[in-house]
This record gives structure tokens, C-alpha cells and sequence, in this order.
């Protein structure tokens, strides 16, 4: 049998080749360029197998630099030194921020930084950077903390703040909770998907949250406070409290004053009421526990939720209750009052001194 051809090809000056074959008679020769070729291809996989075990090793001692979740974490203190009342405005793209009283004179603050880029020796070059130039300004005893810059796809941080009492706050972050605690206020909070948490704070307050929830305690002013998915609670209140959410429920325990709150689904509980009440809630449940003070007016309307009063012995007012399709129950001593039916009811508790007005599509009406 013939040897198997060579192929040879000749490449011409304007770029194409011609090619001819020619017989190799040499079958050694064919036999040493056979060997030449394996061990070529062996030598290749050595090599790449070398390859593979440094990029491996490397891989791991990066790895082992490396909070978890692939990034480094770093932190940095600033101390700033004020004469008088703080104002304090924070801007937070994803991290969480925590305020609290200390005392006069002084603005603490300590930053935590996490980054995840990739490869570590980027997030370590960008952690530094941060550290060593945390996002804080001061002109006077105006303090800017944060900003849009700070935050990025790859980085997130968090502050907590020590400032004095007498400070006023505006805070706004992307999904980071926002807690303060203790200061004098006004105090303004906005958050996408954040949580927001207020307590023992003098002034008024107003709070915005997409989907988050937002607690309040003991708040001394008015407060003003808004969802579109999360729930709202205001305990302790000693003003006004206006409060709307999409789809949360709302509750309200101990209110000073008049209370305004509304929901498109959730439910609403008021605990030991006292002065003027407007609730509306699309198909919750309306809950409300206390005493209307004489003069007061409580108006409640739902769209396909029940209504429930819980009222003592000694409570005053007239009542005027109304159900389209549902059943009106009064379980405490009540005098009749005009014309009453199945879904409609006019009635005195007591004297009759406020006015307490029920009105409710598909849901039922209780008095207990």
C-alpha cells in the first residue's frame, strides 16, 4: 500500500494558495514526525494543566481575603464638633441608618462599608477609597451625611449617628431602614422599601415608605405618615395623626389628639380613643376601642369590612349606623332614637353628648 500524501501549499503574493500532494516513500520519516507530534500534544497538556492548578490556588487565596458573600467590609469615625442646634441631612442608596441622642457639642459618627466587586483586589482597592474618605461634610452645624455616590451596584453603607438632642433630621434612603431615637426633631423620613422606626422624638414627624412598614412611639408633635404596601403604627402620640396605606394594615394605640388614617385593603384597630375620629378603609375590618370626650365626632366608613365599637359603661353619644347588606348588632343598653330597621339604626348611649357616625357597604356593625 502507498504511503498517504503530503499536502503542500504555496501562498501567493495577492493572498491565495495553491496546493499539490506528493507521496512520502520515507516510512520512518512519517513514523518521527507521528512521535514529534504526541509528545507536542502532551507537552501542551502539561501546560495547561499547570495552568489550571495556579488559577485554582490563586482563586483560593483570593477567596480566603473575602468577607462573606464574596466582598470586604471596612469602617471609618469622624467626631464633629457644634454649637447649637444640629441639622442633619442623610441620603443612604441601600444601607441602613440609625440615629440616637448623645450629648451636646458633638456629632459622632461611624461608617461601615460593604463591597462586593470582582476580582477582590477591585472591591479591596474601592473599600479603600471609601475608608478613606467617608461621605461626610459639615458647613457650621449643618451635617451632610451619605449621598447617591456612596452606594453603588457593588458597595452598600451603613451609619450610626450620635448627635446631640436638639437636632432636626431629613433622611432618605433606596431600601435601608431608617431608626432614630431620642432627638427633639422635626424629623422627616423617606424610603423606598426600607422600614422606618421613630421613638421619643419632640417634634412633629412625617414618614413616606413604598413598601416598608413605619413604627412611631411616643412621639410629643403631629405626625404625618404614608405607605403603599407596608403597615403603619403610631403609638403614643400626642398631636394630630394623619396616616394612608395601600394595602397595610394601620393601628393606633393611645392618640392625644385627632386621628385621620385611611386604607385601600388593610384593616385599622384604634386603642383608647378619645378625641375626633375619621377612618375609611375599602374592605378592612374597622376596630375601635375608648370613649368619645363630649363634643367629639367619630365618622367611620367601610367598603366591605366590619365595624366593631368597643365602648365602657360611661360612654356618651348618639349613634347613627347604617349597612347596606349587613347586620347591625348592639349588645350594650342603647335608647332608641327616630326610625331604625334590619341595616339602619339611630341610638343614644348615655347622655348623647358626641356623635358617632357607622357606615359600611357588605360589612357588618357591632357595638359592644
Amino acid at each position: 500500500m502507498l504511503p498517504a500524501p503530503a499536502i503542500h501549499c504555496f501562498r501567493r503574493k495577492q493572498g491565495t494558495s495553491d496546493c499539490a500532494s506528493s507521496y512520502i516513500p520515507d516510512r520512518k520519516g512519517a513514523g518521527r514526525r507521528i512521535g514529534a507530534f504526541h509528545e507536542m500534544q502532551l507537552t501542551r497538556s502539561k501546560k495547561f494543566a499547570c495552568r489550571a492548578a495556579l488559577a485554582l490556588a490563586l482563586t483560593t487565596a483570593g477567596l480566603a481575603g473575602c468577607s462573606e458573600g464574596g466582598g470586604v467590609a471596612g469602617t471609618a469615625d469622624r467626631k464633629l464638633t457644634v454649637d447649637g442646634p444640629v441639622r442633619l441631612e442623610i441620603v443612604n442608596g441601600g444601607g441602613d441608618t440609625h440615629v440616637t441622642a448623645g450629648p451636646p457639642g458633638e456629632v459622632r459618627i461611624h461608617v461601615e462599608f460593604h463591597v462586593r466587586a470582582w476580582p477582590w483586589q477591585n472591591a479591596q482597592r474601592r473599600l479603600n477609597v471609601l475608608t478613606q474618605n467617608p461621605p461626610v461634610t459639615q458647613q457650621g452645624n449643618l451635617i451632610r451625611v451619605g449621598g447617591y455616590g456612596a452606594t453603588t451596584s457593588h458597595s452598600t453603607v451603613d451609619f450610626s449617628i450620635i448627635a446631640p438632642a436638639e437636632t432636626q433630621v431629613r433622611a432618605t434612603t433606596g431600601s435601608g431602614n431608617i431608626d432614630v431615637i431620642g432627638i427633639e426633631g422635626p424629623a422627616n423620613f423617606s424610603t423606598g422599601s426600607g422600614a422606618v422606626s421613630a421613638t421619643n422624638v419632640s417634634g412633629d414627624i412625617q414618614a413616606s415608605t413604598g413598601s416598608g412598614s413605619i413604627q412611631l412611639a411616643s412621639i410629643h408633635g403631629q405626625v404625618q405618615a404614608s405607605a403603599g404596601s407596608g403597615d403603619i403604627s403610631a403609638a403614643g402620640v400626642r398631636g394630630d395623626v394623619r396616616a394612608s396605606t395601600g394595602s397595610g394594615a394601620i393601628r393606633i394605640a393611645r392618640p392625644g389628639d385627632a386621628v385621620v388614617v385611611g386604607t385601600g385593603s388593610g384593616s385599622v384597630t384604634i386603642a383608647s380613643a378619645a378625641s375626633d375620629l375619621r377612618v375609611r378603609t375599602g374592605s378592612g375590618n374597622i376596630t375601635v376601642n375608648g370613649d368619645p370626650e363630649p363634643t367629639t365626632y367619630w365618622d367611620f366608613r367601610a367598603g366591605s369590612g366590619n365595624v366593631i365599637l368597643q365602648v365602657s359603661p360611661a360612654a356618651s353619644f348618639r349613634l347613627y349606623a347604617r349597612s347596606k347588606s349587613g347586620d347591625i348588632d348592639a349588645a350594650i343598653p342603647i335608647v332608641m332614637e327616630g326610625t331604625t330597621g334590619k341595616h339602619e339604626l339611630r341610638a343614644r348611649i348615655g347622655d348623647g353628648k358626641a356623635r358617632v357616625e357607622v357606615e359600611t357597604s357588605s360589612g357588618g356593625i357591632a357595638l359592644r
